[in-house]
């Protein structure tokens, strides 16, 4: 991976999810996800990526038989800690060699992952493979404000990451993809309690919009065979 979470980041992901602009953000990705995701009980979700668990918790509380896969043996332990006991499995593995048969799942989940790897255009290949020819795709948007930002600033992880536009990652999944997407944060994320009041409404006509300056773009897609 071009990335790896380890030691203090690792320890501090899941704590920023308790701030301000975590919870915030976190609100309206998961809307974004569960707009975009229907899980029937007991479908199997693999996770890639899943790093602490946060949102292979939240497929879990879907619905799912969820899977989660991470590299990191820092972010390993933290997602075993908070969440191993919620009936997750949990292991280690890479998104670019996954270690499971052909069509083991009905949904793979990638979440902010392509963004940190060598080589997207194989774990996507991966994720298909392993699946029943659907992938969701969280994204972090480079035609945003915040991530405009953040690649400018380049400060800690953010000077690692590789933002995509929704035209790239199209391009990644190839022409045989259907593709259905919504956005989420177009706006600078809150300071305060009271202005994430008055933001969320805003952000959310802007996402049924489809706006496309959302930091986060949630992205469903399907391909009849499993390949391009």
């Amino acid at each position: 991976m071009a990335l790896e979470f380890r030691g203090a980041i690792a320890g501090g992901y899941e704590a920023w999810f308790s701030t301000v602009r975590g919870r915030y953000a976190d609100r309206l990705e998961k809307k974004v996800i569960s707009g975009l995701v229907k899980i029937r009980p007991g479908e199997k979700i693999l996770d890639v990526g899943c790093g602490t668990g946060h949102f292979s918790a939240f497929f879990r509380k879907m619905g799912g038989q969820v899977t989660g896969l991470e590299p990191s043996p820092e972010m390993l332990a933290e997602a075993r800690r908070l969440y191993g006991e919620r009936g997750i499995n949990f292991i280690a593995g890479n998104a670019e060699r996954l270690p499971f048969a052909d069509r083991s799942f009905d949904l793979v989940t990638l979440i902010t992952v392509l963004e940190l790897l060598d080589d997207p255009g194989q774990a996507l290949a991966e994720a298909f493979r392993v699946g029943k020819g659907k992938v969701f795709l969280g994204i972090l948007n480079r035609d945003s404000i915040i991530n405009r930002q953040r690649a400018k600033t380049g400060k800690g992880i953010w000077r690692q990451v590789h933002f995509y536009t929704l035209r790239e990652i199209r391009a990644l999944l190839g022409k045989g993809a259907k593709v259905v997407w919504r956005g989420a944060l177009h706006l600078p994320l809150p300071a305060s309690e009271r202005s994430a009041v008055w933001r969320y409404p805003l952000e959310s006509l802007l996402s049924n919009l489809k706006m496309l300056g959302g930091a986060f773009i949630g992205m469903m897609a399907e391909r009849k065979d499993g390949r391009e």
